[in-house]
């Protein structure tokens, strides 16, 4: 494929599946929120709840509070009702606030009460993290797969590392390459991968298998990140079309939402190029929203829309109506998801997350509570350093949290992104010492497998 022909897509803000929320134009008041939205004048008779006075402005719909600032927000609880500011401690409940825009559509009155699906408990809990791992530069996304909602998207610096933006994917991209080997050539993926030296080291001669060397399995080469191997997946049995369509179908050439960067691949000019798009070592962009999309597919197989308004009412308390959600978008069988899930409990548990997801003695930090997860790291630029992620869905037999973090390290650092991980997943899963896939419902309003079938 020549340069001008490779598939490398950085589209504005508008592909279909992603424009689940929007439209119209204005600009959104970043400032403190506003007191509690006024009643309307005796003598003007309000519009019934149901009359539709146009979309919102497309700022509220692309404003995500992602900041430190989300702390300062005030708290409503599932009847509507005011429960504080989202830094008491004692406060549960959604993030929202109440903004003036500078324009509106006719009939619509400021100021505009945006209700998020971010939870304040949550929300807390991820900056409390990236506080105690002193994270500089990082940014942490847990979505609800079934769903698509935003349960939590913190950022440390959005400035400086915006989540907005796309990064080096990484090893991420290994999962796209085994899916689409699992999907097109599923008698090659389960085949041994051989290999020599270091598994992390590749030259264009180690892209073909070696007559002699050290033997692993697909799911070992998941575990421990094996570039060897998913250089030699890439080119002997997905091959370029069936790999490009696949990052395609997993969303990461389009914009995950309003406001985000589209994602990029390029499988560059020859097997060598190609080989380093299948293991991550080179041609791949995504955000972090991309990176929870990817760990929530790996509960059903099927890509969600991420959101993140639950509503938006005017002063006059009228809903102000909002695009239907879109229905998730199948990308890989059922079969194939449960078969990749599988295979990435071992990252958590023997492979490159181990010892994130292990406490001092040895024991599960998490209990029964297995995860499906996968690192990677990468050197980039803009904020320079090394690039870290991880992204798990948990529990791993039958998601209902998914997450995505990614980090740059500097030469010294604290936490690494597993880390950071284990413990917002710690936080999700455990209360007073005991951990248990049930807790996951105080974030979650969805029900699991097991449960829909009861």
């Amino acid at each position: 494929m020549t340069r001008r022909g490779r598939l490398s897509i950085l589209a504005a803000s508008g592909s279909v599946f992603a424009m689940g929320l929007w439209i119209a134009n204005v600009s959104l008041s970043s400032g403190a929120p506003e007191p509690a939205i006024p009643e309307p004048a005796p003598d003007v008779a309000a519009p019934p709840q149901t009359a539709a006075l146009g979309p919102p402005p497309q700022t509220v719909i692309e404003h995500v509070p992602v900041s430190r600032r989300a702390l300062d927000l005030r708290v409503t609880d599932s009847t509507g009702a005011d429960q504080g500011v989202a830094s008491d401690q004692d406060v549960r409940g959604r993030l929202y606030e109440s903004v003036s825009v500078g324009s509106l559509a006719k009939a619509q009155r400021n100021p505009i009460r945006v209700e998020y699906t971010l939870d304040a408990e949550l929300t807390r809990a991820v900056f409390k993290t990236l506080d105690r791992g002193r994270v500089k530069y990082g940014n942490v996304v847990l979505l609800d797969p079934a769903t698509g909602h935003v349960l939590a998207y913190a950022s440390t610096d959005e400035d400086h590392f915006p989540p907005t933006r796309n990064y080096p994917a990484a090893s991420l991209v290994k999962v796209i390459t085994a899916a689409a080997a699992l999907d097109v050539a599923p008698e090659k993926a389960r085949l041994p991968c051989r290999f020599r030296g270091s598994p992390y080291r590749l030259t264009p001669a180690r892209i073909d298998p070696p007559r002699a060397g050290n033997t692993v399995s697909l799911e070992r080469a998941l575990a421990t990140s094996n570039n060897q191997c998913f250089a030699q997946l890439a080119v002997h049995a997905v091959g370029q079309s069936a790999l490009m369509n696949a990052i395609s179908r997993f969303g990461w050439l389009e914009a995950p939402a309003p406001a985000h960067s589209a994602g990029s691949a390029d499988p560059g000019e020859d097997r060598y190029d190609f080989g380093k798009l299948g293991c991550g070592l080179a041609g791949c962009r995504i955000t972090p929203l991309h990176a929870a999309q990817l760990a929530a597919t790996l509960a059903h197989g099927e890509l969600v829309a991420p959101r993140w308004i639950e509503s938006v009412v005017d002063a006059r308390g009228t809903e102000l109506p909002l695009a239907d959600s879109v229905a998730p978008r199948r990308v890989v069988s059922a079969g194939v998801a449960d078969a990749l899930r599988e295979m990435l409990v071992e990252t958590t548990r023997s492979g490159t997350a181990r010892r994130a997801f292990r406490k001092r003695n040895g024991a599960a930090l998490l209990g029964p509570v297995a995860v499906a997860g996968k690192t990677g790291s990468l050197t980039g630029k803009n904020p320079g350093g090394r690039y870290e992620w991880f992204i798990g869905a948990a529990p791993a037999d039958d998601p209902r949290i998914a997450i995505a973090v990614v980090m740059v390290q500097g030469d010294l650092y604290w936490r690494t992104a597993s880390q950071v991980a284990a413990s917002v997943l710690e936080a999700v899963f455990c209360q007073k010492g005991v951990c248990t896939p049930e807790n996951v419902k105080r974030w979650t309003h969805t029900v699991s497998a097991d449960e829909s079938r009861v």
